[in-house]
């Protein structure tokens, strides 16, 4: 049977409430929040002198702030009213379960391609219906949707600092080395300027100011002052006066997910841990999800090599975009997995191991290596896996 835009409105309560049990379920940030350790799961990357630990800490207001419709939240289209709503397993700014998923969708004619774009562009707003008269993407011959998880913010400054000649240094769209792999980093025209893409899903963004500002607007429905860069809107069609995020908060909130601290190693130490990252290695899990890349004040422990991947079947159904065709994505960093389940760009993989099972394509050779292993040694490399 075709599938149908329109979502009945027992799945459209749903969807708002869950919304709401997410506001209720996040930690409370205010005055007397204590700011965590240096280097701790949600605390700062490193020591802040005080007027930046004030900005730090202002930062995070904002990035919880509760947004309403008087002060332009929506346009009328919104995933969430606030930041946090999304990014907050298990700290403020981390990510987020199923609950937290956005819908995309296209028409791909039934799986025999090619994507399609509909009106509108590919998303599904969460706050509202999207057969609401006068919604320019209620559109009912869409036949292909997309979950997307939502991804952390945490160590997104660390990433911020990696070159486009680091990231460039690792493709290999040809597979020259014979692995299987075929990573290829993603173009983004900035002001007719080509830059790496870095962050989102398919790369779709060079750096954390287009990613918060992107998702300012895509996210909240806010506008921003124009930066030239082309992320945001700068106006909308509500009666609140542009810009709707005030520059200065704007400038905070930057500097707080700046100065977020990568997830720390769990610790554990079980010796079958570093067994299992042996393993990691010699069965190619490193090729992409490459345990450090460059960055300007040093390595960044990121285990990802920030390319687009196809590690899917041939019979895939996604979205495509200009860059990156149906099936590719980023490597997703690991630094933090054990505690951002599920797994994948859609949430699919609700354990490590379901995770590792979804690869094909370009992991064929990792996967042979993988099933290769004794009952053992997977358990070891869940292990090393379950530490990150």
């Amino acid at each position: 049977m075709k599938n149908q835009y329109f979502l009945p409105l027992s799945l459209f309560a749903f969807l708002v409430l869950g919304l709401t049990i997410t506001a209720l379920n996040a930690e409370i940030i205010d005055d007397d929040t204590p700011v965590p350790p240096v280097g701790a799961l949600g605390g700062p990357d490193r020591e802040l002198d005080p007027a930046e630990l004030e900005q730090w800490i202002r930062g995070r207001r904002v990035f919880d702030r509760d947004w309403r419709q008087s002060e332009g939240l929506g346009t009328p289209d919104i995933n969430a009213d606030s930041c946090r709503s999304c990014h907050q397993k298990p700290v403020i700014g981390a990510a987020g379960g199923l609950d937290t998923n956005v819908t995309r969708f296209g028409f791909d004619n039934f799986g025999a391609g090619p994507f399609e774009d509909l009106p509108g562009g590919q998303v599904a707003s969460k706050g509202r219906r999207p057969d609401t008269p006068g919604r320019e993407d209620a559109d009912s011959t869409a036949d292909i949707f997309e979950q997307r998880q939502t991804p952390s913010v945490l160590g997104l400054g660390l990433i911020d600092t990696i070159s486009d000649l680091e990231v460039l240094s690792h493709e290999d769209p040809n597979d020259i080395d014979g692995n299987g792999c075929r990573g290829v980093a993603r173009m983004i025209d900035i002001a007719g300027v080509m830059e790496v893409g870095k962050f989102g899903w398919k790369s779709q963004v060079p750096t954390l100011s287009d990613f918060l500002r992107d998702a300012s607007t895509g996210e909240v429905g806010l506008t921003l002052v124009d930066d030239g860069r082309g992320f945001g809107l700068l106006s909308d069609s509500d009666s609140v006066p542009d810009p709707e995020f005030p520059p200065d908060d704007f400038a905070d909130m930057l500097f707080y997910c700046a100065h977020l601290a990568y997830p720390p190693r769990g610790g554990n130490p079980d010796p079958q841990v570093a067994v299992g990252e042996q393993l990691f290695d010699e069965i190619g899990c490193s090729i992409c999800h490459i345990p450090s890349m460059e960055g300007t004040d040093g390595p960044v422990p990121l285990y990802s090599d920030l390319l687009l991947h196809d590690i899917h079947p041939d019979d895939f159904r996604g979205m495509g975009e200009d860059g990156a065709a149906v099936g590719f994505y980023r490597t997703p960093p690991l630094w933090g997995i054990r505690d951002t389940a599920p797994y994948l760009h859609d949430g699919r993989a609700t354990t490590l191991e379901d995770a590792i099972l979804a690869h094909e394509d370009e992991a064929s050779i990792m996967m042979r290596d993988y099933f290769a292993l004794t009952a053992e040694e997977k358990e070891a490399l869940i292990l090393f896996l379950s530490d990150l």
